[in-house]
C-alpha cells in the first residue's frame, strides 16, 4: 500500500487538490508577516505539503514549512525527498511544536486533535482540513459492494474555531495504464478484501475515476 501510494501521488493525480489548498491559503496568508509558518499534521511522505509550499512560493510568499507523521519510514522518505522542509516523527495528538507558533495548519486525510491544533496556531491562525466527500471514488465502490455507502460529511466546527468556508472539489482522473489503476486500487481497503475475479474486472475497467473532496477552512477565534 505504501509503495502504491507513493507511485500514484508521484504522478500528480491529486495535484488539483494540492493547488486548491494552496489557492485558499494564498488568499488568507497574503497579509501575514513573513516568513509564514505552515505545518502539516499527518503528512505521510510529504507530497501535499511540498506541492503546497511550491505553489505558495510561486505566489510570492516566503514559507517555513514543517510536518510530522507517526510513521518513521514515511518521515525518513519525506526528509530525504524534501530537504527544505523540517520533519519529525510524532503523533498528531501530541504535536512537537511550540504554543502559538504556526500561521496555518493543513490536515489532509489524517486524524487530528482540535485541541492540539488550537494550541499551536497563532491568534487567528488558519486550519485547513481535507476529507473525502460523499462521491469520492463512489463509482469504484459501486463495483465492489452490493450496497455501497457514501462518505458522510462532518459539518461540526471544533470549539475555538470559526468556519470561514467549506467547499467541494471534484475532478476526474484518467488512468490509462494498468499500473496506475493497480496503484489506486491498492491504496484502498477494497484491494485486500475482494476476490481475484472482481479485482481483475476493476483493473480492466477503471479508466475514469471521479474524486470528491470536502475542504474546510477554519480560523482560530480571538481569545
Amino acid at each position: 500500500m505504501v509503495l502504491a501510494r507513493r507511485s500514484f501521488l508521484a504522478e500528480d493525480h491529486y495535484l488539483p487538490l494540492a493547488k486548491q489548498v494552496a489557492t485558499l491559503l494564498t488568499e488568507v496568508l497574503g497579509q501575514v508577516r513573513e516568513p509564514i509558518n505552515v505545518y502539516d499534521a499527518g503528512c505521510g511522505e510529504g507530497y501535499y505539503l511540498a506541492k503546497i509550499k511550491q505553489q505558495l512560493n510561486l505566489a510570492g510568499l516566503s514559507i517555513n514549512a514543517s510536518a510530522s507523521d507517526i510513521s518513521k519510514p514515511a518521515i525518513q522518505k519525506a526528509a530525504k525527498k524534501h530537504p527544505d522542509i523540517a520533519y519529525a516523527v510524532a503523533s498528531s495528538f501530541n504535536l512537537p511544536v511550540q504554543n502559538t507558533s504556526q500561521d496555518a495548519l493543513i490536515q489532509v486525510f489524517a486524524p487530528s486533535s482540535a485541541a492540539e491544533i488550537l494550541r499551536i496556531l497563532k491568534p487567528q491562525g488558519w486550519w485547513l482540513s481535507v476529507d473525502p466527500a460523499p462521491d469520492h471514488l463512489f463509482a469504484l465502490k459501486q463495483q465492489v459492494y452490493d450496497t455501497p455507502q457514501k462518505h458522510q460529511l462532518d459539518n461540526t466546527v471544533p470549539e475555538g474555531f470559526s468556519l470561514v468556508s467549506q467547499t467541494r472539489l471534484s475532478f476526474t482522473m484518467h488512468l490509462t495504464r494498468l499500473e496506475q489503476r493497480q496503484n489506486l486500487l491498492m491504496m484502498t481497503p477494497f484491494y485486500w478484501t475482494i476476490s481475484a475475479e472482481k479485482k481483475q474486472l476493476l483493473l480492466d475497467n477503471l479508466n475514469l475515476v471521479n474524486t470528491d473532496f470536502d475542504i474546510k477552512l477554519m480560523q482560530k477565534k480571538p481569545e
